[in-house]
């Protein structure tokens, strides 16, 4: 355990970082071209195969050990913390090739990485691909190239352990007491609807791994913002659920929010930092994975219950009437493909009592009135004023 101290880690971040990802959400196929060519002296980068629109779609190899683990990201394209992160750990691999961790870990793992599933989607920062198919709905009819390409990767390799890379929406809270948003959420996959069945060996494997993960991240948490737990709802052409079911242990990594982290900077290091433990666990409890896998039900739940934004106590008027509502708003990101940014919006999502919600800006504001065009409507931009 002397080799890995995850306080030591976190506070080094910024020097493992790799500077050269700009802190942006857009992480485009353009972008992947670049960033890989850094990393030629430490790893093996070949191109497995084309997207629908033809982009070629990388693998990364690092590591010589017996055990080997098999991660992708951005399936979703819009999901970039994933990648990012995990360059981030590349970039500590290439500047640190003597750290004693660094080389527990090349001694004891194949890493196998594509870094950008779906480069279509990716290129227009949009979640499903060149199609409209979500791939990580597409396990069982296996029609996007994409998805096959990742299956036939995993057959071919025979991998230990699956790690699949997402981000999650703002609307996470952990628990349902306070303002708690998930700075990161886990999941291990279900392998059936029944709640009751028996664990599969690979999901006890995978649900461990959590438990380690969290474990360690709650040494280093910000006073704001906890660790979650995913809904583990069976999805039968879910690509988790499939691989599981099939015996492979599989962990999903949500990426989740912190507030006035827009970019998701903060939540990168985060990522970076449950990848690395996940690393570690597997390398010294290699032969006793499955130990301790029960207390994974000891991490609290996500509960759908944050909002962006929310006006509390308002007054609107009808007629001689008056009405006390909540007007609860979520921000939207639009991506200008010709310009390549982002913009952001502020729409309203839910109106009247939202007092079992939280949000990451909250204005109390008892007795003051509603001002715009109309009433307040679902969809409607923030175009109003309250005084």
């Amino acid at each position: 355990m002397s080799l890995f101290n995850i306080k030591s880690i976190f506070h080094n971040y910024e020097f493992f970082k790799d500077h050269s990802i700009k802190p942006s959400k857009i992480f485009r196929y353009c972008n992947l071209l670049e960033i890989i060519e850094k990393y030629n002296n430490i790893c093996s980068i070949n191109p497995i195969g084309l997207s629908i629109e033809k982009r070629k779609i990388f693998q990364i190899q690092w590591g010589v050990g017996k055990i080997k683990i098999f991660i992708w990201s951005q399936m979703h394209g819009n999901e970039t913390t994933g990648t990012k992160s995990m360059f981030d750990i590349f970039h500590f691999f290439s500047k640190q090739k003597d750290h004693d961790l660094v080389q527990f870990f090349r001694k004891n793992l194949t890493i196998f990485y594509i870094p950008m599933l779906n480069p279509d989607g990716s290129e227009k920062f949009q979640r499903r691909n060149a199609i409209n198919i979500d791939l990580n709905r597409d396990a069982i009819r296996l029609q996007s190239p994409e998805i096959k390409i990742l299956f036939q990767q995993i057959y071919k390799y025979k991998p230990h352990i699956l790690f699949n890379l997402h981000d999650q929406r703002s609307i996470y809270n952990v628990g349902d007491k306070y303002f708690n948003p998930a700075i990161l959420s886990f999941l291990s996959p279900s392998v059936s609807v029944k709640k009751d069945i028996n664990f599969f060996s690979s999901r006890k494997k995978s649900m461990a791994i959590i438990y380690f993960i969290t474990k360690e991240i709650q040494k280093v948490l910000p006073n704001i913002g906890s660790i979650g737990r995913f809904s583990d709802n069976f999805y039968p052409t879910a690509t988790g659920d499939t691989l599981q079911k099939g015996g492979y242990p599989c962990v999903l990594f949500e990426a989740g929010n912190y507030p006035k982290d827009n970019q998701k900077e903060k939540i990168r290091k985060y990522n970076f930092l449950s990848i690395i433990a996940g690393f570690y666990f597997i390398s010294y409890q290699k032969d006793n994975l499955e130990k301790n896998y029960k207390f994974y039900f000891s991490i609290p739940e996500n509960k759908n219950i944050l909002l962006d934004k929310i006006y509390r106590k308002i007054q609107i008027k009808k007629n001689n009437d008056k009405f006390i509502i909540d007007i609860g708003l979520m921000n939207f990101e639009k991506f200008n493909f010709d310009k390549k940014n982002l913009s952001f919006v502020y729409k309203i999502v839910d109106i009247g009592d939202l007092s079992n919600f939280f949000a990451y800006e909250e204005f109390i504001l008892p007795g003051q009135t509603f001002y715009g065009k109309n009433y307040p409507k679902i969809g409607d931009i923030e175009y109003f004023n309250i005084f």
